[in-house]
């Protein structure tokens, strides 16, 4: 069914030569058939939004936690501000993933879901510098409309926290499609790399200009709103960009007959598992699938015939659904006093309950092969070693290196001292995101050399030395210098997972021979559902972050423990980059040995 939903562009088909086409017609072997090309301007076009979403999260958060100091956030709830976006990530998507994978819509299945979020982003841009302007619209220039400016900022924080990193997943899924048919799948994603790098770029070059010296500025009214008015403008078109170059081709509804329909309403009767039988030592009552009055099934629905044997609701829907709970609830509480077993019979009541009440498409979320379960648990260490270098290396700067203080008054020499030190370190920043644009380039010939799994491992190896460096020699031009370096395995991270994961997508029987049949056989599990399980670590590293380092600071009393964190975290990862499964035969000894 996938097929189904391939991105159609404009490509190129190789002109097969005159000796090639004899031979093609000699032997019927498919190697020789051409395949389709994308050029380098669709590949760009197709990550114009990565690059709009990144400028926007690199600029936006380069302003947001002075902004929420000034509007009188303590830094304590604006932890919990700055950390309530990846908590939303972490928690809804995989269900954007699949959802995704499942989207009927005429627009095809990647572009409603990338369009809907962007509305969302761009109006967080418009809420954290103009909230309060639009409450003032609506309740006039008070202390009421202020305090909804301040909520207006924080709840624009959380939207784009959320919307900047949520929109990647359609967006990985969207150049899986695109690339699927073509032998350019890892170059794609090392475009997608490089978007990614351009946008940091382009986001920290924006805020290192004097915005209040020029028109613009004036117009707008201060440097915070020229920006975020920058941003919108700017990702606009990126955003239309790739939505104009990008036609997919719409996923059709299986047709099930009536025979379907009918089996489908039995087995959903009978539970569909055969453990529920009489006798059965995981089922709690053999009678629990019956009515009170001694009928199977559940008369909340019934097949009609002048539907094409489709459910429709009965009139007792209500009453079943009273009826269904109580059974349930008589169950569970029967089982739990059983033979005095009260732990293990209350975890089993809980577990059935999952099973029986947890809509299916919500359990499916769960179902993730092994293969892709060491790469994601590879995946989020890395991440988290990534993260606390980018987010605690400008403090770090400024405190250990420019020895300044951040509570310090701004007119002391330790505040002087924290504001230079912060403002050098954007700059070691923009080296970073640099050197990953850089890096980008030879990523594809690094892998295609030497694997997946040892160029991951050079570049994890790298950020260790790096972090090791910036440790032991407490130089800005040197700290800034190993900054630079990261880049290299900030590239890797963006790239070589999903290499990985369209890897696993294109021989799922091979790969995923760990999951259920009915499972790989769901025609509506689409690859966005299992990167969505990669954008799934990258939430838990940043809400992992936000809830360990405070504490980490506090017990040890200082901030280097930042980048001591990191690389700790980066030998973790380097450790499990050993048992992520790259090739076939891998695979199949991963399946011998469970």
């Amino acid at each position: 069914m996938e097929s189904l939903s391939a991105v159609v562009l404009d490509m190129k088909m190789p002109k097969p030569s005159p000796s090639s086409s004899s031979t093609e017609s000699s032997t019927p072997s498919t190697s020789h058939i051409p395949r389709k090309t994308i050029s380098m301007k669709q590949m760009l076009l197709l990550n114009a939004v990565v690059c709009g979403v990144e400028i926007c999260a690199c600029a936006g958060f380069t302003y947001i936690p002075p902004m929420l100091l000034k509007a009188g956030f303590a830094e304590e709830r604006m932890g919990f501000i700055l950390g309530s976006g990846p908590l939303l990530g972490f928690l809804f998507v995989p269900v954007i993933g699949r959802a995704s994978d499942r989207c009927y819509s005429p627009y095809g299945r990647r572009r409603p879901f990338i369009l809907g979020l962007a509305i969302l982003l761009v109006v967080s841009l418009y809420l954290i510098p103009f909230g309060e302007y639009f409450a003032s619209l609506i309740v006039g220039v008070s202390s009421t409309s202020k305090r909804m400016g301040i909520w207006g900022m924080a709840i624009g924080v959380v939207l784009l926290d959320f919307t900047t990193q949520a929109c990647l997943t359609p967006c990985e899924a969207l150049l899986n499609d695109a690339g699927k048919d073509t032998e350019q799948n890892e170059k794609i994603f090392t475009v997608y790399s490089l978007m990614i790098s351009l946008g940091g770029v382009i986001g920290y070059l924006l805020t290192a200009i004097d915005w209040t010296s020029n028109t613009m500025g004036e117009y707008f009214g201060g440097q915070e709103a020229s920006i975020f008015s920058l941003l919108i403008v700017v990702f606009t078109l990126l955003l239309s960009a790739t939505l104009f170059v990008a036609r997919e081709t719409p996923l059709t509804k299986p047709v099930r007959s009536v025979e379907d329909n009918v089996s489908t309403v039995v087995n959903s009767l009978l539970d569909g598992d055969s453990k529920n039988a009489p006798g059965s030592s995981s089922s709690f009552d053999s009678n629990i699938g019956k009515m009170e009055d001694g009928s199977d099934g559940d008369d909340s629905k019934q097949l009609s015939p002048r539907m094409g044997g489709m459910l429709r609701p009965n009139s007792n829907a209500s009453l079943s659904c009273t009826r269904k709970i109580k059974r349930i609830f008589n169950t569970v509480m029967k089982r739990l006093p059983c033979e005095g077993r009260f732990l293990t019979n209350a975890c089993g009541c809980v577990f059935w309950l999952g099973q029986h009440l947890v809509p299916k498409e919500l359990r499916q979320l769960f179902l993730i092969p092994g293969v892709l379960k060491i790469l994601a648990l590879t995946d989020f260490c890395f991440w988290t070693a990534i993260m606390c270098f980018n987010i605690y290396y400008t403090d770090y700067v400024g405190q250990i290196v420019y020895g300044g203080n951040p509570n310090a008054p701004e007119s002391s020499p330790e505040g002087k001292a924290y504001d230079e030190g912060v403002r050098i370190a954007s700059w070691g920043l923009l080296l970073h995101c640099i050197c990953s644009a850089l890096f980008s380039f030879f990523i594809e010939r690094l892998t295609a050399a030497y694997g997946y799994k040892n160029t991951m491992v050079m570049g994890i190896v790298s950020f260790i030395f790096a972090m090791m460096g910036m440790v032991l020699i407490r130089n800005v031009v040197f700290v800034n210098m190993m900054a630079a370096i990261t880049g290299f395995a900030y590239s890797t991270i963006t790239t070589i997972p999903f290499m990985l994961v369209s890897k696993y997508h294109a021989n799922k029987k091979i790969y995923f021979n760990d999951l259920p049949p009915s499972t790989l056989a769901d025609t509506e599990r689409g690859i966005a559902s299992d990167m969505a399980v990669l954008d799934w670590s990258y939430f838990l590293s940043q809400v992992t972050l936000t809830l360990a380092m405070g504490g980490i600071v506090h017990v040890t009393g200082t901030v280097v423990s930042y980048m001591v964190s990191a690389g700790l975290m980066g030998i973790l990862a380097a450790y499990l980059v050993g048992n992520v499964v790259e090739e076939e035969a891998e695979a199949l000894r991963l399946s011998r040995h469970r």
